[in-house]
C-alpha cells in the first residue's frame, strides 16, 4: 500500500466513511476465490458447462473447481541463471502445465487451439533405451498428447540448433525399443512448426473460445450461407454489424470447424475465410 493510499484511507476514516468497507451481500455469492486464481466453474449436476462464467441467477447451479496440480514426472531444473520455467493453466483439463522454453509453451497453445478434446500431458515418465554398445539411457519427452483422432503422440520440442545426433538417436531407439504401450509415434518439433504466426493465431482462437457469446455466434452463422469462396475477415465483421464482437464470433466458427482460412497466415483484417468443406476435427 503506497503513501497516497494510506493518507486517503486515514482521511476517509476520520470523516466516518471508507471506500474499503464492503457490505456483506444479501444474495448468494460464487464459491470462488476473491482474487485471481486458476480454476473453472462446473455444473452441480455434472452436465457440460458451455459458458465460462454463469449468470447471476445460476449461482446455485455451479461450483468453483480449483486448478489441479501438474502431473509432470520431474521438476524442470534451472540450468543457468538465465533459464526459466513456465507454469501455465490448461482450462480444458483444469490442470497446471509446466514448460522450460517459449517454444514448448507455443507448441502447447497450438495443440490446444487445434482441439479442446486433446489431452496434453507435460513431462511424462521417461522412456528407457539401450545403445549399440549396451549402455542404458533415458529420455523424457516434453509432451505426451492424446490426439482428437484417437492416436497418442510423444513430442520432443527443441530449437533447431539444439537438435543433434544424440537426440535423433535417442528418439530412434525409443521408437524401436520402448514406445509400445506409451505412444503410437514420437516426433521432434522445432521452430519450423512452432512459428510466431501459428502461436499468435492459436492465442486468438483460444481467446475467442473463452469469450464466446452464443447469441453473437448465431448472428454471424446466418452469414455463412451467403459466402461464395473466400471473403475477407474485415468484410464479414462489418456485415455482422457487431463490431469487435463479430470478429470474436467468426473466430469461434473457425474453432467449431464451420469456417476455415484459405491460406496459412497471421490472422488479420485481410485474412480470407470460406465455409469448411467438412468437420475435419471435433472441437
Amino acid at each position: 500500500m503506497n503513501e497516497k493510499t494510506v493518507i486517503q484511507y486515514l482521511h476517509e476514516r476520520k470523516a466516518g466513511v471508507s471506500s474499503y468497507l464492503k457490505p456483506v451481500p444479501d444474495t448468494p455469492i460464487y464459491l470462488a476465490p476473491d482474487k485471481p486464481f486458476a480454476g473453472r466453474f462446473e455444473r452441480v449436476d455434472g452436465n457440460p458447462n458451455e459458458c465460462p462464467t454463469p449468470g447471476e441467477h445460476d449461482r446455485e447451479d455451479f461450483i468453483w473447481i480449483e486448478c489441479q496440480p501438474t502431473t509432470a514426472s520431474r521438476n524442470i531444473s534451472q540450468r543457468t541463471k538465465r533459464s526459466f520455467r513456465i507454469r501455465s493453466y490448461d482450462h480444458e483439463d483444469n490442470r497446471e502445465l509446466v514448460a522450460e522454453s517459449n517454444i514448448e509453451e507455443g507448441f502447447r497453445l497450438i495443440k490446444r487451439a487445434e482441439s479442446r478434446h486433446n489431452r496434453i500431458w507435460d513431462q511424462p515418465p521417461a522412456r528407457h533405451y539401450k545403445l549399440r554398445d549396451g549402455s542404458e539411457h533415458a529420455h523424457t519427452f516434453d509432451y505426451l498428447i492424446d490426439e482428437w483422432n484417437g492416436s497418442t503422440s510423444a513430442y520432443a520440442i527443441r530449437p533447431e540448433a539444439d537438435v543433434d545426433e544424440q537426440l535423433r538417436t535417442a528418439i530412434r531407439c525409443i521408437r524401436e525399443q520402448s514406445l509400445h504401450g506409451f505412444a503410437d509415434n514420437a516426433f521432434i518439433v522445432t521452430e519450423r512448426f512452432v512459428t510466431k504466426a501459428k502461436i499468435r493465431n492459436a492465442i486468438e482462437i483460444l481467446d475467442a473460445r473463452e469469450s464466446r457469446n452464443e447469441a453473437d455466434v448465431q448472428i454471424v452463422s446466418g452469414l455463412i450461407s451467403r459466402i461464395r469462396g473466400g471473403v475477407m475477415l474485415d468484410h464479414l465483421v462489418q456485415a455482422s454489424r457487431l463490431g469487435p464482437r463479430g470478429r470474436t464470433a467468426l473466430l469461434c466458427l473457425v474453432d467449431d470447424g464451420i469456417l476455415q482460412f484459405t491460406r496459412k497466415e497471421r490472422i488479420g483484417p485481410t485474412t480470407l475465410l470460406r465455409p469448411a468443406s467438412g468437420l475435419s476435427k471435433p472441437h
